[in-house]
């Protein structure tokens, strides 16, 4: 809930940039399976975005792609980062707390959110879910380490207290 609230920014759109799959083209704002990876070797993927030419093949160094409004880059695509929760298809429909954080060690899958430049447009939407077992590699993974920011040292908007 908290990678899902980083990155749409304040905002209750399917992305941070809007609705469209296009806005992230527009907004510079992700790296995801497009015409460019496709035309410069990239592996056959099931879905290419061909409206999209992001400049890259695969990874893109950090902060290639525009900030949201909470100044998070990367948050479409690139990399599915990982979460501390454990996967449960249902979870979200049955909590009923703001925040809630499913039990990793109760389930035999983590979540990694945010897509990866594999991945088509669909597959980073703020709140598409993936699954991985805890023990799975590949060059789509990666991490945002983060750590909890106190007093003036903290420029970005607080979490809400409720929904």
């Amino acid at each position: 809930a908290q990678w899902e609230y980083a990155a749409r920014a304040g905002t209750t759109s399917a992305w941070w940039t809007g609705d469209a799959p296009q806005s992230l083209h527009d907004a510079n704002a992700a790296n995801l399976a497009d015409r460019y990876a496709l035309a410069h070797g990239s592996p056959t993927w099931n879905t290419v975005e061909d409206w999209l030419d992001d400049g890259n093949t695969c990874h893109a160094p950090v902060g290639s792609y525009a900030a949201n409004p909470f100044g998070l880059h990367d948050v479409v695509g690139n990399l599915w980062e990982w979460c501390l929760d454990g996967y449960d298809e249902w979870f979200y429909g049955r909590c009923g707390e703001f925040e809630p954080v499913c039990d990793p060690t109760q389930f035999s899958f983590r979540v990694n959110r945010g897509g990866s430049f594999e991945e088509s447009a669909a597959s980073a939407r703020s709140a598409f879910r993936n699954r991985t077992e805890p023990e799975g590699t590949g060059f789509g993974f990666g991490l945002r380490p983060a750590r909890t920011l106190t007093g003036s040292q903290s420029s970005a908007p607080a979490v809400p207290s409720g929904r």
